[in-house]
């Protein structure tokens, strides 16, 4: 997205992201510049009314938050997909028009088809002949042109399957935190909504890495990114029968369960649990062992929470898992 601001307001808006980036202890990388530098120009609606709900609901503006409002309004996928859809209403465009050629040619042969018949019931057979002879250039005509619009279809399905493929994966890449695999923050949110107007039983699993950040800190954003991908695939490892599982924040992870009984729920915990406190990290460095995940894990039950905010922002029932 392209801006033409003065110098003058190009400092305000500069100004004004700092100080966002500040209020919610931020880095200052060119991502989550881009995105709060569009959000405070009001250029595009759709982001900004997802950031305000994020804020609304309390939800933690980190980065997890902000490569979210990235892809999905602000990523060349945006445009990729704009184009397929495109190149759906083209193909369809196509048939139709293809459609309505065949259709008028059917039309046409059951017009000579009648002539036919109303000739043959005459007592004269040059006319019934050349009536026949034109049956049969209509049919030869008729022929060719379905054979055209088989073809024409063949073409379209397969655009139609590579063009959903591609959609799929765009969709795909929307509802996926890049770096553990897990969903999105907002693939929840939907999913929540739509398990409660099916009137489910819901409950959820929270992760919080504790000493994430510390890990960042003493030993490097790589190291700490590791530590997020082990615990995501432990996650995954004993949810992914059962659950949705998804980073909600940058150093929290949530499990969602729909219809699953507490006594249930609190096994797939503890396998949770203990998969995530045997992960053991080394320097490659010095061959040192790493401490261990510090981390806490608590269940929450829904009970007439209305979206997966609430959930989240409800009070703790159940003491942590020991």
């Amino acid at each position: 997205m392209m801006f033409h601001d003065s110098m003058a307001n190009a400092q305000e808006k500069m100004t004004q992201v700092c100080h966002l980036l500040e209020l919610h202890a931020l880095p200052p990388t060119p991502l989550n510049y881009q995105v709060l530098y569009i959000y405070v120009s009001d250029s595009h609606t759709e982001l900004n009314t997802s950031f305000d709900a994020a804020v609304t609901s309390k939800r933690v503006v980190d980065s997890v938050l902000m490569e979210e409002l990235y892809i999905r309004y602000l990523s060349n996928d945006q445009q990729q997909q704009t184009d397929l859809v495109e190149r759906v209403g083209d193909m369809l465009g196509s048939l139709q028009n293809h459609s309505l050629t065949n259709q008028k040619q059917l039309d046409d042969y059951h017009s000579e088809i009648d002539k036919c018949t109303q000739a043959l019931n005459e007592d004269n057979p040059e006319q019934t002949r050349q009536y026949l002879q034109k049956l049969a250039e209509h049919t030869l005509r008729l022929r060719r042109q379905t054979q055209s619009f088989k073809l024409i279809v063949e073409r379209i399905k397969s655009q139609y399957q590579s063009t959903k493929s591609q959609l799929q994966q765009i969709k795909r890449k929307q509802s996926i935190d890049p770096l553990t695999g897990l969903y999105h923050r907002h693939y929840l949110d939907k999913q929540t909504q739509m398990w409660i107007e099916k009137g489910k039983n819901i409950s959820l699993i929270s992760i919080e890495i504790e000493n994430y950040h510390t890990f960042c800190q003493d030993y490097g954003d790589l190291i700490g990114n590791l530590m997020l991908e082990k615990v995501a695939s432990k996650i995954q490892k004993y949810t992914q029968e059962s659950g949705c599982s998804g980073r909600t924040q940058s150093n929290e992870f949530t499990i969602l369960l729909a219809d699953v009984d507490a006594e249930t729920t609190a096994l797939i915990a503890d396998k949770v649990r203990a998969g995530i406190a045997k992960l053991r990290f080394v320097s490659s460095r010095s061959g040192n062992s790493l401490p261990s995940v510090a981390f806490n894990c608590h269940i929450t039950h829904r009970h007439d929470e209305q979206d997966l905010s609430a959930l989240l922002n409800q009070p703790q029932q159940h003491a942590p898992l020991r």
